[in-house]
């Protein structure tokens, strides 16, 4: 790892527009990191929180990608593109005379009932345009190329479904789901339950798991000095070791003796300094003849230097 790179998590608000890989980009640049990863992707039009784990912290990663989100969604009534959202290739568009007809059928209560059974959904099709991989290729630019794609079932959870709002353009509401549900693709399923073209609008995530919005910076007013450090965002159990113990866990021994209970997602070795993680341990999945097992040890034998400072 570069010098110059620090380790913490980044929490920042994606603006519509770019993609999340543009916004890794920027960060690195505009911060002078090397690493920088990110929890969970938004699409190009989408906006909202963005979790970026810097320098050592990208090992986190993946504790994040499978936390539930919510996200405030504004829906275009008389406007369906392919893909569901504003970015995408516009099938249908008939504004004025589908407005008035979704007034017409949807009044409030309706409306209410039939998001709010959304709940009741335990699968989800991914859309035909998305990011997802077949034989190597975006499955986007295999259905824009006209070639058949077959529709990948996965479970999902709709917690809830709240603050349904009637709006100018059509309706509003914020939803809870579980991590990999497509909102957009419940819209397009929403326009072919309903029989009216449906599309996003607006997709704002407004949290990952417990965290939310407050306090989040916009890219252009993020420093170094918004690191947030595995304390504050990622707290574990510990156990704080001595000189000798530190130089066995960073040659891959084990310590024996005054081990903490563990959550889920395990613990950490710190230094004699109680800041530098030195390892992240886990007793799941651990073989029967030593105490635990690493899940990363922040050691580069080669360089000699600690990592998470």
């Amino acid at each position: 790892m570069s010098k110059s790179d620090q380790s913490g998590f980044l929490f920042v608000y994606k603006p519509p527009g770019i993609t999340s890989s543009d916004l890794v980009l920027k960060t690195k640049r505009l911060l002078g990191q090397k690493s920088v990863g990110h929890t969970g992707t938004l699409d190009r039009f989408a906006e909202g929180l963005l979790i970026l784990p810097c320098g050592d912290y990208t090992t986190f990663s993946q504790v994040f990608l499978g936390k539930d989100k919510t996200y405030l969604a504004e829906v275009v009534v008389g406007l369906r593109t392919d893909s569901g959202d504003p970015d995408g290739v516009v099938e249908i568009e008939t504004r004025e005379s589908s407005r008035v007809e979704f007034v017409s059928r949807f009044p409030t209560e309706r409306l209410e009932t039939e998001l709010k059974s959304l709940t009741e959904q335990k699968t989800q099709k991914a859309p035909k345009i998305s990011a997802l991989k077949v034989g190597g290729k975006r499955q986007s630019d295999l259905f824009r190329e006209g070639t058949v794609v077959e529709e990948k079932e996965r479970n999902i959870t709709i917690h809830s479904v709240v603050d349904i709002q009637k709006t100018e353009t059509g309706f509003s509401f914020r939803i809870h789901v579980s991590s990999g549900t497509y909102i957009r693709k419940i819209i397009l399923d929403l326009s072919d339950k309903w029989g009216i073209p449906l599309s996003l609008g607006r997709l704002v995530r407004e949290s990952i798991g417990e965290y939310g919005l407050d306090g989040v910076k916009p890219l252009e007013e993020i420093t170094k000095a918004d690191l947030r450090t595995w304390k504050e965002v990622f707290p574990l159990p510990v156990r704080i070791v001595d000189e000798a113990e530190r130089k066995a866990v960073v040659h891959g021994g084990y310590i024996w003796d005054k081990l903490p209970k563990a959550d889920s997602l395990g613990f950490y070795i710190l230094d004699s300094d109680e800041t530098t993680i030195l390892a992240w341990c886990s007793y799941e999945e651990k073989p029967a003849h030593i105490p635990y097992r690493y899940r990363k040890v922040f050691f580069d034998p080669s360089a000699k230097i600690m990592f998470s400072k």
